[in-house]
């Protein structure tokens, strides 16, 4: 066999390959997860539509939980658990006046009175922690992961994007918002836990 003919092989096959950045290679050997890939689209079409066509005024949904035969009811007709070993998850829409606004921690909180004087909690961000946005939507769960870590991100990447809805808007003292968020439960609460917001709008 010639020299020429082998180089003309190697020619050919050089031809039909490129270099690959690291980045891409890890792609190819683990391609991102679609939901992972999609979570802002997700969120702006589906998550937060999802929690404003749920959320319901703290007053008339503690009503409606204390009137429930019993909590897995409730959490059945009013909130929603993705898996029964996870906490229930339920929207509210919160109409109030900005009282407080802590912005010097990284898991900063506003406080909200609304009209009937109660005072409500709203977590600010840029750290928001816990994972109701991700556990309350109705449209993904652990079995489109299947791996805890990517599951993890993914809520992460939910918060990080609820975080940078109430960077937007830059919340003071005085102003009269709207909050559409969620909070999750293992029993009836007392008072309501603090808020994750989706939405948050001036009034």
């Amino acid at each position: 066999m010639s020299r020429l003919f082998l180089l003309a092989v190697a020619t050919l096959a050089l031809a039909g390959c490129r270099i690959v950045s690291p980045q891409e290679l890890a792609d190819l050997k683990n391609p991102p997860n679609p939901q992972l890939a999609n979570v802002g689209t997700s969120w702006q079409q589906k998550i937060v539509p999802q929690i404003a066509h749920d959320a319901r005024p703290p007053a008339e949904l503690m009503a409606s939980l204390a009137a429930a035969k019993d909590f897995d009811s409730a959490c059945q007709q009013f909130g929603y658990r993705s898996q029964p070993e996870n906490p229930c998850v339920f929207a509210v829409r919160i109409n109030g006046a900005v009282q407080t606004v802590d912005s010097a921690s990284r898991s900063g909180k506003m406080t909200l009175k609304d009209r009937n004087g109660d005072i409500f909690t709203v977590q600010t961000g840029p750290v928001i922690r816990g994972t109701a946005l991700r556990d309350g939507y109705k449209g993904a769960s652990y079995q489109d992961f299947n791996d805890q870590v990517l599951f993890g991100d993914y809520g992460k990447a939910i918060n990080q994007l609820a975080a940078a809805e109430v960077k937007k808007l830059q919340p003071k003292p005085g102003d009269e918002i709207q909050v559409e968020g969620v909070f999750s439960s293992w029993d009836v609460p007392q008072s309501l836990p603090p808020i994750t917001p989706a939405r948050v709008s001036r009034q």
